[in-house]
């Protein structure tokens, strides 16, 4: 069980999709809790829903707002630029937001001597011979976004290294849930507009590690208040992957479109898209014992059903 009580948190993107949830778990924990966002992604609704944690407007990118905020004991660094079409078609602002970004968080946990629990990415991996992959694999990114993510890991590892500063890099695979525009909910759009028809971009042959953010945030809580975390690098996947076109005739017989949808593929996908991700994730069940629970088939139904509530 996660222990943060008397420590001072700071989650960056509290206001985003993960960092809605991780926040609703953390102020479970923590009497003193801060979410810094700029709201360029994130949602005022994601904030006004969670009425224990303080709020503040502000960039990654400056420094000295974020480094005179009150001092923190542990940091949650969720804030970034995660589209990887944007990120081969703007890299400059895309190597701007996730290397120096998580350059300026350092920054403020070496002035505070905080713990910082960084969020990386598969993307890291490129599409690797290995599969599944391990933490071990090495770094062979495919994309402008996946470069950032291991520029910003590399800084960490230096702040580590010459600062002392206890950090714990989680590499996300694919994290849905209830507020993720992601591709379930790119799919339940489509079918809104056109029940007769879901096209996938690429060959629909795509594999991912679907991962539910309820379970994501139990590791993330976890590694936080666990000393024996620190100087580690975790993979955060269910331990499986899907094809996308499955997923798509998962979410069609779920919502009884089976013999009614016509499924097409475009053929080619976008710049930087990886093949596969498929993460090994033992050492987080060994070393966390953690253990991610959420089927893919039940949280596809809680969204739907989300949906529909919320027409």
């Amino acid at each position: 069980m996660a222990d943060l009580k008397g420590k001072k948190v700071m989650v960056t993107g509290g206001a985003g999709f993960i960092g809605y949830h991780l926040c609703h778990k953390l102020s479970q924990l923590t009497d003193d809790l801060t979410i810094y966002d700029n709201l360029s992604s994130g949602k005022m609704e994601n904030v006004k829903d969670n009425p224990k944690a303080k709020f503040v407007e502000g960039d990654i990118l400056d420094v000295k707002k974020l480094c005179n905020r009150p001092k923190a004991d542990l940091i949650y660094h969720l804030a970034a630029q995660v589209v990887v079409p944007y990120s081969m078609e703007n890299p400059l602002i895309d190597f701007e937001i996730n290397a120096k970004g998580t350059l300026c968080v350092l920054e403020k946990a070496r002035k505070d001597d905080a713990k910082l629990v960084f969020a990386s990415s598969a993307a890291v991996y490129g599409n690797p011979a290995q599969l599944p992959t391990s933490e071990d694999y090495g770094f062979h990114p495919f994309s402008c976004y996946g470069l950032s993510k291991v520029v910003g890991e590399e800084y960490c590892q230096m702040y580590r290294e010459q600062y002392g500063l206890d950090i714990v890099i989680t590499r996300f695979a694919n994290v849905y849930g209830l507020r993720c525009h992601g591709v379930i909910h790119d799919f339940l759009e489509k079918l809104a507009k056109n029940p007769n028809k879901l096209e996938i971009i690429g060959t629909g042959q795509q594999s991912r590690d679907l991962v539910h953010v309820s379970d994501v945030v139990e590791l993330l809580a976890t590694v936080g208040s666990l000393e024996a975390a620190n100087g580690q690098t975790y993979n955060v996947g269910l331990g499986k992957t899907t094809k996308i076109i499955d997923l798509a005739k998962m979410m069609l017989k779920i919502l009884n479109l089976q013999d009614k949808t016509v499924v097409t593929t475009t053929g080619v996908s976008w710049q930087g898209d990886i093949v596969t991700i498929w993460f090994n994730n033992q050492k987080a069940r060994q070393e966390l014992g953690w253990n991610p629970k959420v089927t893919l088939e039940d949280s596809i139904k809680e969204v739907i059903a989300a949906r529909k509530l919320s027409k």
